[in-house]
């Protein structure tokens, strides 16, 4: 009789946690994967996509002036000097291949935000390079 019981418990705890998983798989498969930012270029300013997905880096100013920034060599997008010694790199197919590709230290971002949010924010980084005087 004890091993029946045994048995029986044995076999609904199996049960339990196979439903558990698979509530779980039905849950997650459900929920869409975070990809893309949840903020969209329209329905938010590109301050905060560039705050949320770049200023770690480069900075709330867009000075490179932040931990990260000095560890990774982040460029100061506030210099005119910086953006005329890299012209080669500074026009706005240019930036956007980097922010796509990545380059360097810097992580591609092309599966994480969409091309529209991608050419907004090299819109918002070029808006930077008159600020230094």
């Amino acid at each position: 009789m004890k091993l029946i019981v045994m048995r029986l418990v044995l076999i609904c705890l199996v049960l339990l946690a196979s439903a558990l998983f698979l509530l779980d798989l039905t849950v997650s498969r459900a929920t869409p994967p975070q990809r893309r930012s949840v903020a969209r270029s329209s329905g938010t300013q590109v301050g905060d996509l560039f705050r949320n997905n770049c200023a770690r880096c480069h900075g709330a100013d867009g000075g490179g002036d932040t931990l990260l920034g000095h560890t990774y060599n982040a460029p100061d997008f506030t210099d005119p000097d910086w953006w005329r010694k890299h012209s080669d790199i500074t026009s706005t197919g240019s930036l956007v291949s980097i922010v796509t590709h990545g380059k360097g230290g810097m992580p591609a971002f092309g599966r994480k935000l969409t091309r529209r949010e991608i050419r907004h924010l090299v819109d918002y980084v070029r808006r930077f390079r008159n600020q230094k005087s």
